[in-house]
């Protein structure tokens, strides 16, 4: 039977806050400060749809949109902008299970990466948050790959970073991701132990999409760990995270698992003597 586990995330980095500062440069001769605000407001927009998107897991639409952005980014010559779009197209890429385009986006993010670092280093802690991304990004291709030994080891170098940083968000998904491929590699027990971290953290932001999809794979572990009446609660917590938050893709998904997961405890709760 395979295992119902979501797959591991890379952090998605795109937020009109770092756009903007993106747009800021690209504007410089535009001609006129109205214009320049007028452009800002425009791609904040773009990119804020583009986010909202991804928040709600419509990845079609939201790889439509980073194309678009991505092309603007490359007619602007905006490294920044397209390292941030790059970074959310393999992303993207990666949760709709186009892997090959994934890991190719992940790269050209790595790519622009490198290049806004040889000329900017003077934003320590804004390269350190991006090379955790993608130290997170690359552990997601290795895990799909099967690379369980690699995308532990990346993975675990990314979370140390955002220790250090302090970024409960980016903490959060590394230990998610650990949590998935400690499962993958036969240890249930530390499986569960990741994931309840990562589900205490996505709680303390309030992250409603994250805690839901901790609490799917945390069904997922607790089932084969035959805990089959916490698995079944940890899914209708689930359909309660993915509803408030209006997540209709993930609540149908969570849903029928929840729905497959009754239907196992009925069974055995079923006494065969009555027979």
């Amino acid at each position: 039977m395979p295992h119902n586990f979501e797959l591991p995330r890379s952090s998605q980095r795109i937020h009109p806050g770092s756009t903007s500062i993106a747009t800021e440069s690209a504007n410089k001769e535009s001609g006129g400060v109205f214009a320049t605000a007028c452009h800002k407001a425009s791609l904040t927009q773009e990119v804020c749809s583009a986010s909202d998107d991804l928040v709600v897991a419509d990845w079609p639409k939201a790889i439509a949109k980073l194309r678009r952005l991505h092309q603007t980014a490359l007619q602007r010559n905006d490294a920044e902008l397209a390292e941030v779009v790059c970074q959310n197209l393999a992303v993207a890429c990666r949760e709709y299970g186009d892997s090959a385009n994934a890991q190719s986006w992940q790269q050209q993010s790595i790519a622009w990466w490198a290049r806004r670092a040889s000329v900017d280093r003077g934003r320590e802690d804004d390269e350190l948050a991006r090379l955790a991304c993608d130290l997170s990004g690359r552990g997601c291709d290795e895990f799909l790959r099967r690379n369980f030994e690699i995308a532990e080891t990346l993975w675990r170098r990314s979370l140390a970073i955002e220790e250090w940083r302090g970024s409960l968000e980016a903490q959060a998904i590394d230990c998610g991701n650990l949590g998935l491929v400690a499962a993958a590699r036969g240890d249930l027990v530390g499986g569960v132990r990741w994931l309840r971290k990562s589900l205490k953290l996505h709680r303390l932001m309030f992250d409603e999409r994250g805690e839901g999809t901790d609490l799917m794979n945390l069904a997922e572990l607790l089932r084969l760990l035959g805990d089959f009446r916490r698995s079944t609660n940890a899914l209708r917590r689930a359909v309660r995270c993915f509803e408030r938050i209006d997540a209709v893709p993930l609540q149908e998904q969570a849903v029928l698992r929840y729905q497959e997961a009754k239907r196992i405890e009925a069974v055995l709760q079923f006494d065969p003597s009555l027979n």
